[in-house]
């Protein structure tokens, strides 16, 4: 190892190089060849506390061998935690950085590890990040994959690796059981078909859990809190803890039917899901009771509960034809989750008020973390549709007041028509940024990747219709980096402030509105941050883009910006997923001033394509 290459700015930074031949021989600059990087992986997609991090990097080499130093520097929020260079080597073409670094101790961060690969001279010959999320539980800042595939012979490793590779942390095990009110056969067999026909190996799903868990994240099972499929009288469940409905639908159902919804064709004749009270004690008992000896058996870490959404007033059995009463189901969420979550010892819980109906009743319980599956045509309870990228903000903020500082996680299912009327195309691009940026931004999540590589775009989550295209897969695999990198200024107690923005020569709108810039700004926890979401040249402000259809963007340039307040702060940084920036933070230039709306602080960032976030520190006492 060349001794002028070593310098140690940290001690709580080792940094260890495997690369066959550790000796170098000097190599002309005119050898140097395109080094390029394969892959970047980190061990984990989450670390605990006082836990060692450790990073391999790739290298392709067209000269085939070659050498260099390269600088690694580790950041928080732009600030240097640690820094360091060392020697690489390629031979034959490959070589391979292995690096092991200990955090601090401080849970709950987000670190930003930064690596340039440079020549003898010291230039840079290619470049690379890695966001690493130091946290003792996901709930604080979940990021929701999910799992559907559990045949038999699957590579459960290689897909938990891609997952991890994701910066995932928790998972959703989707439609693993073999019945909504019997999650495991009464026999105990580990191998049945789910409702669909498709086959599921209980050993597989232990395999999935065992590799996930390995690598920092979490496993939730999944099913109905308060539905059983059509022979659920075998097990002994009671007619009498049933529902029906109150009052006539426009979907066909009438006053008096018992409440069920069809799932579709199955091979199984299990298709119907039959619903049941979940306020009825009976009830409660027999699916925490089925739902606590799956966890215990296949090792699960929580409990997903699902619901098909809020279908109106309810009869329970005892009040079949009598016009005086009624019930809604969203009013019994809190008592149930209250009861399974004390019930369910020491296991997480999730739930999902499809539609966001009756989310108050979820943000106020014990739930570990906030989901919400959203259909643009569901209103909140103040009467706002949930149709804009607004919408997704508000359903957000209102979660996490409510909540004490929750983040919800959306499903939000893109371009769903598109997608039921095509077969292996890919998603459209802006469309799925556009979304994603306008729930981050907010402070929220998104479960949208999952089976490895898959992108969600229908409720049933094996229906793959769409794809990433490679860039779409590296643009997001950049924006799973980003949110990990930024969490303590995008999930961490900030909260909105209310100032006067100003995007200087470009139309801008604090409520997202088309063909401007959406910005907002938020303050806490000595920072300040302006969201900038770019819909110039966007022609529309819903999210969904269902028809397949969604503008890019326009790219602005030298943007310049007065964010009116009387704070003054040390510094101020852009950053974004990006290219332009790649989650890497860049100090920008403050001047004061005033002018009739008040004092402002001006600045000027190089661009803005999809998602920008400007940060204030403020000044150090």
């Amino acid at each position: 190892m060349k001794k002028k290459y070593w310098r140690v700015m940290s001690v709580a930074l080792t940094i260890v190089v495997v690369f066959g031949v550790i000796g170098m021989i000097g190599m002309s600059k005119e050898k140097q060849g395109n080094i390029s990087i394969d892959n970047v992986s980190a061990n984990k997609s989450m670390y605990q506390p006082g836990e060692k991090v450790n990073v391999t990097i790739s290298l392709r080499d067209e000269a085939k061998k070659n050498q260099g130093f390269y600088e690694l520097v580790v950041t928080h929020l732009g600030e240097i935690v640690a820094q360091q260079t060392d020697a690489w080597q390629t031979i034959n073409g490959r070589g391979e950085l292995k690096i092991e670094w200990e955090p601090p101790h401080t849970d709950f961060k987000g670190y930003l590890l930064q690596i340039k690969v440079n020549n003898e001279a010291g230039k840079t010959i290619t470049q690379t990040n890695k966001a690493i999320d130091v946290s003792s539980t996901w709930t604080k800042f979940p990021r929701y994959g999910y799992l559907t595939n559990f045949d038999k012979d699957i590579d459960t490793k290689a897909i938990i690796e891609q997952m991890s590779q994701w910066q995932l942390n928790g998972i959703e095990y989707y439609d693993w059981k073999y019945l909504h009110h019997q999650l495991i056969p009464e026999d105990g067999s580990m191998e049945w078909q789910d409702w669909a026909g498709r086959k599921i190996s209980g050993e597989t799903v232990k395999r999935y859990i065992a590799d996930a868990r390995a690598k920092g994240m979490t496993n939730m099972s999944y099913n109905m809190i308060y539905a059983a499929t059509n022979n659920y009288a075998q097990y002994g469940i009671k007619e009498e803890w049933g529902l029906w409905y109150a009052e006539d639908h426009d979907v066909g159902k009438n006053k008096g039917d018992r409440f069920q919804f069809s799932m579709g064709a199955s091979p199984t004749g299990q298709s119907n899901l039959f619903f049941f009270d979940i306020q009825n004690s009976e009830w409660q008992d027999y699916i925490l009771s089925k739902n606590l000896e799956a966890l215990q058996i296949m090792g699960f870490d929580g409990w997903h509960g699902d619901t098909v959404g809020e279908w109106g007033k309810m009869w329970t059995y005892d009040m079949i034809g009598d016009e005086t009463k009624g019930i809604y189901v969203k009013d019994g969420y809190k008592e149930f989750l209250d009861k399974a979550k004390d019930e369910l010892d020491g296991y997480q819980l999730s739930f999902n008020p499809v539609g966001a109906q009756g989310i108050e009743q979820v943000n106020t319980s014990a739930v570990d973390v906030l989901y919400a599956e959203i259909w643009p045509w569901d209103t909140s309870s103040d009467g706002e549709q949930y149709n804009t990228y607004q919408s997704l903000k508000n359903v957000i903020d209102k979660s996490r007041a409510q909540s004490g500082g929750k983040s919800l996680i959306i499903p939000a299912y893109m371009e769903y028509d598109y997608a039921e009327s095509v077969i292996d195309e890919p998603f459209n691009l802006s469309a799925v940024l556009l979304t994603d940026a306008a729930v981050y931004a907010a402070g929220g999540s998104r479960i949208e990747i999952g089976d490895g590589d898959k992108m969600l775009s229908n409720e049933y989550f094996p229906k793959h219709n769409l794809y990433m295209s490679d860039e779409h897969e590296e643009r997001q695999k950049e924006l799973q980096n980003f949110i990990v990198a930024y969490q303590n200024l995008l999930r961490d107690g900030l909260e909105d402030n209310g100032h006067l923005i100003e995007v200087v020569n470009h139309e801008h709108s604090k409520d997202g509105q088309p063909n401007k810039v959406w910005v907002y700004s938020k303050s806490g926890n000595g920072f300040d941050t302006i969201q900038m979401i770019n819909l110039l040249g966007v022609s529309d402000n819903d999210w969904r883009a269902n028809e397949g259809k969604k503008e890019t963007p326009t790219i602005i340039e030298d943007v310049t910006i007065k964010y009116y307040t009387d704070a003054s702060f040390e510094s101020a940084w852009v950053t974004s997923p990006d290219p332009a920036y790649n989650s890497v933070a860049k100090e920008l230039k403050m001047a004061y001033g005033s002018d009739t709306q008040g004092n402002f602080i001006e600045i000027t960032v190089p661009s803005l394509e999809y998602w920008n976030m400007i940060y204030f520190r403020s000044t150090k006492k």
